[in-house]
């Protein structure tokens, strides 16, 4: 069963892949340190810019942390090959060394669509399947549909950095 997590302070944690991959909103505050700390993770990618999403002052001293701003439906504009494919790397990079939580302001659309895309590549699934998979893990998944078709037309091979 998927440990589901929510915090009186809003923060959220929800595996993606048991042991391997979390995701869920911005970690900022004590209850958030903690349950990264129980559930053992390594390594936290951020999604959103500090102005988003504050960190706990704390974080770079506990974990492995690493930010790429990706934008948001707010900002109205896609992410570019260049930003999903760093954030993307990162991501593997980070799954190879640990347990990772990735998270973004409300945990909505960049964070589900990051481990959709990788749930897309590490499986060969359809994004049809990886969305509805990581919307059983994250009941909070909705990406538009711009940026749905944008991760579907995703090349991994020719998106390396």
């Amino acid at each position: 069963m998927n440990e589901k997590l929510k915090f009186k302070n809003k923060f959220i944690f929800n595996w993606v892949l048991k042991n391997q991959l979390a995701l869920g909103t911005n970690p900022e505050n004590d209850d958030a340190l903690i349950c990264l700390k129980n559930f053992k993770v390594r390594n936290v990618l951020g999604l959103c810019s500090e102005k988003e999403a504050k960190w706990h002052i704390d974080l770079e001293n506990i974990f492995n942390c690493n930010r790429v701003i990706l934008p948001d439906s707010h900002q109205k504009k896609l992410p570019s090959n260049t930003q999903i494919t760093t954030a993307y790397n990162i991501l593997k990079n980070f799954l190879n060394d640990g347990i990772t939580f990735v998270h973004c302001a409300a945990s909505i659309e960049r964070s589900p669509l990051l481990c959709i895309l990788l749930i897309m590549e590490k499986y060969n699934l359809e994004i049809e399947e990886a969305l509805d998979y990581v919307k059983r893990m994250h009941n909070l998944t909705n990406p538009r549909n711009d940026q749905l078709f944008f991760i579907k037309n995703y090349n991994f091979k020719n998106n390396k950095l």
